[in-house]
């Protein structure tokens, strides 16, 4: 299955919503059961107007559903990685292309040396994702506050190699 990023949109508000209450998304990242429509599309305004930050949708290139979350923030030349796959979309590749889209995006947009991402420790098929997408882990198993609640986790890292100045956002 190819896919494509494309820019989150107001449209695609309720998909969202619906998507992160799975138990596994909820299990293995920072979402909230509770989000809201609304909570969303403030969220992506604020997206919308943060050069530090990039978020897409990765979608079928064939028919257009939606199949993912992809996300990156920019901290000096680093960019931290999230992401997560709707629950009808798992087992088909699309965690695996659709974070290494998003590196492409990122090094395309952005003058970073470094791209890191964390997992949770049991979240192994997210771990093999890291890892075709050319991610190095960095350690053993660490703890993360995530909320208020302390997370066994696995961080990973990529160097980036070329890196020579802004470029376009996304």
């Amino acid at each position: 299955m190819e896919i494509e990023l494309r820019d989150w949109s107001p449209a695609d508000a309720a998909w969202y919503v619906t998507q992160v209450r799975d138990p596994e998304t909820l299990r293995f990242t920072t979402e909230r059961a509770t989000l809201t429509v609304e909570e969303f599309r403030r969220a992506l305004g604020a997206l919308q107007r943060n050069e530090n930050a990039l978020g897409f949708v990765a979608v079928s290139a064939e028919s257009g559903e939606r199949l993912a979350n992809v996300a990156a923030v920019r901290a000096g030349d680093v960019a931290e990685i999230s992401y997560w796959v709707a629950a009808a979309a798992r087992g088909r590749g699309v965690a695996s292309r659709a974070v290494s889209a998003l590196c492409h995006q990122v090094e395309a947009a952005w003058p970073v040396a470094e791209l890191r991402l964390w997992t949770h420790a049991d979240n192994v098929a997210s771990q093999r994702v890291a890892e075709r997408a050319g991610f190095g882990r960095v350690g053993g198993v660490t703890p993360k506050d995530v909320h208020g609640h302390v997370w066994p986790v696995v961080h990973y890292r990529k160097a980036v190699l070329r890196s020579s100045g802004p470029r376009r956002r996304g």
